[in-house]
């Protein structure tokens, strides 16, 4: 996910930016955390991690440049790997996943209003061109 979805391995400089979310369970704890970079290829990539087990999560996508608020425009490549493409082995300390599939992907619309679901307990990506609306 990392290194062929997220990211284009060994193809130049790529820019990472700060990215937040306001996603929090009843304790404050943040359950979605993002990632955003700027790739060589000129798309933007926002890896997005939903640690929430329980529920997917909704989100739009907006970058601020510092003067206009931007969003993915054009087809947009959404790549999940998740609880669906894998099964959890609880053996306390020792348990792990067992990868079932490979990443669930397609492409979706991009715009100012297109929103974005995260599945629960998974890694996705996000990946396209921006532009302002």
């Amino acid at each position: 996910m990392i290194n062929v979805e997220w990211v284009v391995h060994r193809s130049g400089m790529h820019k990472m930016y700060k990215s937040s979310l306001e996603i929090k369970d009843a304790d404050g704890n943040q359950l979605v955390t993002s990632y955003a970079v700027h790739r060589p290829d000129g798309n933007w990539s926002v890896m997005l991690v939903n640690r929430d087990k329980e529920q997917a999560h909704t989100i739009r996508v907006v970058f601020n440049d510092g003067h206009k608020k931007l969003s993915f425009a054009g087809p947009v490549e959404w790549t999940t790997f998740g609880s669906e493409q894998y099964v959890w082995h609880d053996k306390g300390e020792r348990s792990y996943a067992d990868p079932d599939g490979p990443p669930a992907g397609h492409t979706v619309a991009g715009g100012a209003e297109s929103t974005y679901t995260l599945p629960k307990a998974a890694i996705t990506v996000l990946r396209g061109p921006v532009e302002a609306p």
